[in-house]
């Protein structure tokens, strides 16, 4: 089958992955808001792997739209939970989402539009946070120009892909920091990768919770060292220790 046929780009399910830990103030909103916001909502699926939430997450989204997993063995390794969605997803396109980020106004169709170049195997939504102050508007056009230069996108930008592109990288690689990052530079040796320019909504609460120049020193430390291709696997458990309380 050619992807170039605009109906048959337009008939794939995307599947919609939440890996979420604690997540009961946030995730019903972003749900609730994937459904609101799909031109063609009946042609999407919603999977939810939590990663062994102490608080009511799962209580929160029971009554929802979504296909729900526990397991809790995949605690502090993102990348399990992702990996673990993909194979339980049915979906032609996967669309990665974290709890705290909101997706534009028919955003499946933006994607599918993306994808009817067959040369395309995936993508991002532009960053934006979610009531930014000067500091956070200054952080989010930094980020901007960063991934237009290198085209690495992180997991609050909605990462997209069609399965088999996933399926011929192998999913996620087993990094316990970065890993949509690493998932973008194993993505790129298979396709393009696009840009689209209809802003996500993600929450600043990591950057207002523990401090904005604590978070964004950390930050900017785990992006040097993966553009030199050092590790950064040592610091996956003060990543976590940092934001375990507000970042599913």
């Amino acid at each position: 089958m050619k992807l170039a046929n605009i109906g048959y780009v337009d008939s794939l399910k995307i599947s919609v992955i939440i890996p979420a830990l604690n997540e009961e103030l946030y995730l019903p909103k972003t749900i609730e808001n994937v459904f609101l916001n799909a031109e063609d909502p009946k042609n999407l699926e919603v999977l939810v792997v939590d990663a062994g939430s102490s608080d009511s997450t799962m209580q929160a989204i029971e009554k929802l739209d979504v296909r729900m997993f526990s397991k809790p063995e995949f605690a502090l390794k993102k990348y399990q939970s992702l990996n673990y969605g993909i194979e339980q997803s049915t979906g032609e396109i996967l669309l990665f989402l974290d709890a705290d980020t909101t997706l534009p106004k028919a955003f499946d169709k933006h994607i599918r539009k993306t994808l009817e170049d067959k040369k395309m195997v995936g993508g991002a939504f532009e960053f934006s946070f979610e009531k930014p102050d000067w500091k956070l508007y200054l952080l989010q056009m930094i980020n901007r120009i960063r991934y237009r230069i290198e085209q690495m996108y992180y997991g609050d930008q909605a990462v997209f892909c069609r399965r088999s592109a996933a399926e011929k990288i192998g999913g996620y690689p087993e990094k316990t920091l970065m890993e949509s990052a690493f998932f973008c530079s194993q993505l790129l040796k298979v396709g393009q990768l696009k840009l689209i320019k209809e802003p996500i909504k993600t929450s600043a609460r990591r950057f207002n919770e523990k401090g904005f120049f604590k978070v964004f020193w950390f930050d900017f430390t785990m992006w040097i060292r993966f553009v030199l291709n050092l590790p950064v696997e040592d610091y996956g458990k003060k990543y976590w220790e940092l934001n375990l309380k507000s970042d599913g």
